[in-house]
Parts: structure tokens; sequence; C-alpha cells
């Protein structure tokens, strides 16, 4: 039996290794540095790193939102929205995650850290 290379088993082994070495850099690329909490009010954007503790106020379209950075997580815990649908939404974490009190017209979101994983 004769073993002959074409130089269609070349590209393809080519490929090969780039596509295995692309998916092992975003599989090990989920750190994009510490994660921040970027929080909108009305016009205004606020940026604070969830690995220090701390009570936060704004002042809302309807009244004062109270947020909480504790535990590299940032969570409502008291708004004055009817439903209080802010606070039931829980923590943002990770990269992506968000939180919303939108008759507050306050909008929270995570950027930086680990990547948030959809199927969560």
């Amino acid at each position: 039996m004769k073993f002959s290379i074409k130089p269609a088993d070349f590209l393809f082994l080519a490929i090969s290794v780039i596509l295995i070495a692309l998916s092992l850099a975003a599989l090990s690329g989920n750190e994009q540095g510490p994660a921040v909490a970027v929080i909108k009010v009305k016009d205004t954007e606020y940026i604070y790193p969830l690995n220090q503790p701390r009570e936060l106020e704004f002042e809302g379209v309807l009244d004062k939102a109270h947020l909480m950075i504790h535990d590299g997580c940032i969570e409502f815990v008291e708004s004055p929205c009817r439903d209080k649908i802010c606070i039931h939404m829980g923590q943002a974490r990770k990269d992506g995650d968000f939180l919303a009190c939108l008759p507050n017209r306050i909008i929270v979101t995570v950027e930086g850290g680990v990547h948030s994983d959809t199927d969560n």
C-alpha cells in the first residue's frame, strides 16, 4: 500500500490546527479583567467595581432606588416601583448580566470578569 500526501491533506490539517487553537483560546479567555457595574440613570452613567462592597442610592424618575454591591455582585434592595420586579431579578455578577427598574429608568449591566453562561 502506497501512502501519499496530497495538497488537500495539508489544507485540511492546517485548517484543523487553526480551529483547535481558536477553540482553546476562546475557552481559556473567559476573564476580561475585574467586573464592574455600569449603572445608567436617566442620561448619566456610573461605573463601580464589583470587588468593593458598598451601598448605592440613585434618584430615578419615580424616586430613590437603593442598590448594594457585595460578594462580587450587585442587586436592587429597594425601589419605588410598583411591582418590584427589579428586586426579584436577583443578583448580577457575570459579564453580560443585567438588572433594570424600567419605571424608575435605572439600568445596570455587568462588564468584564467572567462571561455569563446563557444556559444558566
